[in-house]
């Protein structure tokens, strides 16, 4: 899996409004499931919360629309306006081939929203 940096103020990304915990993954039977503990960053220990966000994307010379969650810590769950652009502090994605399918998915994840308290935090 390959990860990279992305720079927020330019690879403009619009908020649905949709933010939900992200479950830690348990076994059970041999089967892998979301669990029913919220999962926390791994550095900072911050409960990680899942943003659902919208972005423009082009593949091939084909321009679509794609939505994709952001995992995100902070201690109190974030408040992302419906439709409003959001800029993420320290957006990486990552990025795999399915070799069944040979078809691309991208985990996106950050550090903070800008402009929250979490940010301001982890900048000073």
């Amino acid at each position: 899996m390959a990860t990279f940096a992305v720079d927020s103020s330019k690879q403009q990304m619009v908020g649905t409004g949709v933010v939900e915990p992200v479950m830690e993954w348990v076994e059970v039977d041999g089967k892998r499931r979301p669990g029913d503990n919220q999962a926390r960053h791994a550095d900072t220990g911050m409960p990680l919360w899942a943003v659902e966000c919208v972005y423009r994307s082009e593949e091939w010379g084909r321009a679509s629309t794609v939505s994709e969650k952001v995992s995100v810590g902070a201690m109190n769950q974030p408040t992302v306006q419906p439709f409003r652009p959001v800029t993420f502090e320290g957006l990486v994605v990552s990025v795999r081939v399915d070799r069944g399918t040979n078809s691309v998915s991208c985990s996106w994840s950050a550090e903070s929203i800008a402009g929250t308290d979490e940010a301001k935090k982890s900048a000073a």
